[in-house]
This record gives C-alpha cells, sequence and structure tokens, in this order.
C-alpha cells in the first residue's frame, strides 16, 4: 500500500514539475537570488542559520510566483505556440484546471504580500511588484511581450529586478539592519541589466519561431544585430560595471577568488575542447551566468561558515536544492585535471 502510494506521489510531481517548467527557471533563477540574500546577510554580519526562516519564507514566496509565471505565459501563448509550432503545455488543459491553479498561486501570492506587508510596506511592494510585471508582460490587452522593448523590460524586471530588490528588503528587515544605499544601486542596476541580457538571449534564440508566428518581439522589429549589439556593447559593460561595485561593497576575499577560479576554468575549457563563451548569442552559452549560479553563492556560503560554522547548514542546503549545477561544475574541473594530468606525464 506504501510504496504504490510513493511512486503515485513521484508521478505527480514529475506531471507539476513538467507543467510549471521548474527545470527553466529553478536553479538558474533562484540560486543568484539566494546569492543575494547571503551576501546582503553578510554585509549585515548576522548569520544565515539565524536567518533560516527567513530564506525558506523567501524561496517558498518566489517559488509560487515562479510556477504562476510558468502558467499564465503558457497560457496566453497557446494560440501563438500553435501558429509557431511550439509545444506548449497547457494547450490540453482545461479552462477549468488552469484557473484553479492560478487562482491559488494568486491566493497564496496574496497571503504573502500581505505577510510581507506587516514587516515593511517597501517589502511587500517589492515582492508585487514581480508579479505585476509578469501580468502585464504576458496578459492582454497589455501583453508587454509583444511591444519591442517594452517586453524587455517587463521581462528583466519581473524575473530578476524585482526579486532581488525584495530579496535586499526582506533580509535588511527581517535583521534590522539597514544596507548602504549603494548596494541597493549596485543589486538593482546589475539585475536589471543581466535580466536585459538574459531575456535578449531567449527571444533571439526563439526568433525564428517567433516570426513564423508573427509575434512583435523587440528582435523581430529591431532585428537580431541590432538587438546583439544592444546586449553586447550597451547592457553587457553596464552589467559588469554593476557587479564590479557590487564586488568592491561586499569586500569579500572569497567571490573574488571564486571569479578567478571560473574564468581559469572556462580558459581551459576552450584551450583543451575550443568550447566558447558569447556575451550574447542564440541558443549558446553565456558568459558568467554559471559563476552567478555556482561559484559566487558558494563563495559567501564558505565565507559564512568560516564565520559561523552552523552556518555550514545552510552550505549543505544550497546544495541539496542547486547541487546539479555544481556537480557540472566539478565535473569540467575533473575532466580538465585529468587532460592536464595526462598532458604532463606524457
Amino acid at each position: 500500500m506504501g510504496q504504490p502510494f510513493v511512486s503515485s506521489l513521484r508521478r505527480m510531481g514529475a506531471q507539476i514539475n513538467v507543467l510549471v517548467r521548474a527545470r527553466e527557471w529553478w536553479g538558474y533563477k533562484f540560486s543568484p537570488l539566494l546569492a543575494t540574500a547571503y551576501a546582503t546577510t553578510y554585509l549585515t554580519g548576522a548569520s544565515l542559520w539565524s536567518l533560516l526562516p527567513c530564506l525558506l519564507i523567501l524561496l517558498l514566496a518566489l517559488t509560487v510566483g515562479a510556477v504562476y509565471v510558468s502558467l499564465i505565459n503558457d497560457w496566453t501563448d497557446r494560440a501563438i505556440d500553435r501558429a509557431a509550432g511550439k509545444a506548449n503545455r497547457l494547450a490540453d488543459k482545461s479552462t477549468t484546471f488552469v484557473w484553479s491553479v492560478l487562482g491559488l498561486c494568486l491566493a497564496i501570492g496574496l497571503a504573502f504580500g500581505y505577510y510581507f506587508w506587516t514587516i515593511a510596506p517597501a517589502v511587500s511592494l517589492w515582492y508585487s511588484g514581480a508579479w505585476i510585471a509578469y501580468s502585464l508582460y504576458s496578459i492582454p490587452p497589455f501583453r508587454l511581450k509583444t511591444r519591442s522593448f517594452a517586453g524587455v523590460l517587463a521581462d528583466a524586471a519581473g524575473a530578476h529586478l524585482f526579486p532581488q530588490l525584495f530579496t535586499i528588503a526582506l533580509i535588511s528587515h527581517w535583521v534590522g539592519h539597514t544596507v548602504p544605499d549603494g548596494w541597493w544601486w549596485a543589486i538593482g542596476v546589475w539585475s536589471l541589466a543581466c535580466g536585459i541580457r538574459n531575456i535578449l538571449w531567449h527571444v533571439l534564440s526563439d526568433v525564428v519561431a517567433d516570426r513564423q508566428a508573427g509575434i512583435n518581439t523587440f528582435v523581430t522589429h529591431v532585428g537580431e544585430v541590432t538587438a546583439q549589439r544592444l546586449g553586447q556593447w550597451v547592457i553587457f559593460p553596464i552589467e559588469v560595471t554593476a557587479f564590479a561595485v557590487l564586488l568592491i561593497l561586499l569586500a569579500n576575499s572569497a567571490a573574488l577568488i571564486a571569479l578567478a577560479l571560473y574564468v581559469i576554468q572556462e580558459f581551459m575549457r576552450r584551450k583543451l575542447w575550443n568550447i566558447r563563451l558569447y556575451v550574447l548569442a542564440p541558443n549558446q552559452r553565456i558568459v558568467l551566468n554559471e559563476y552567478y549560479i555556482t561559484y559566487y553563492p558558494l563563495a559567501i556560503l564558505l565565507t559564512q561558515s568560516a564565520r559561523y560554522p552552523v552556518d555550514m547548514a545552510v552550505l549543505v542546503l544550497h546544495l541539496l536544492l542547486f547541487g546539479s549545477h555544481l556537480s557540472d561544475s566539478l565535473r569540467n574541473a575533473y575532466h580538465i585535471a585529468g587532460h592536464l594530468r595526462h598532458r604532463l606525464l606524457r
């Protein structure tokens, strides 16, 4: 009796995972967000272990928002995806089912919004901003997704800017410690620029299907070359400059060492296997994303664990949640070490 029940739960979990596209956003979006939580905590001098309830609430609140985003985006894209010949996870789902799930997400989101308002109105406003931005991005008649650069800004704000600033606000109010204005600006500019570069990468990768479906995205409006140049020569320099300011304010040696290790790894990948990185190119690996997802949060967690040994528990929890990304990096490091050892012994 117990085994069939467990099997059913696993099947249900797998179906939900596919339905909400968790594989597409879990590590890529949430690991950098938690890195900001860890880094803000490091700035305040607090222990992460003492903030564990706050971190779990943060993760749960953002997860509900991400599920809502995945569902509302697929639901409003059904006709367009059909025209473009793209798979849509909600194409065969009933309206009752979809609106029931969306209603549940909205109810939980409103409950979180009210709870965050009791902590501080600013916390609730940043959290709500992400929901509003993505609703405007997907839902007619606004549907900013089809309104050129307004869609790019809405996606970047909803997926990166507002969640990052919400994270700072929640951590600083929970600890009762005001973080410097420069930290807010550095995180805000970096996250917005990073978000713009990532959505440009996504739209560049989908441009053929979008043209086939007649969608007026920023890339179909201005062309691939202009979009790539904007990302490479305007957005990326802003992103790197803001992140450099962030690292200066953080003054964390481990983060700099991790950056050096990341650069060495990418250099060896290129030298040994001709695996290239791009600032912005469709369907290609783009520079710094792996650092943001894996190296940066681990550097802060290791520093915190050295300062407060009990924070090692948070490091272990992070590895359980995002271990697949770390395992990929470690696998690459292992192969690089093997190649170097082989060359040295020849």
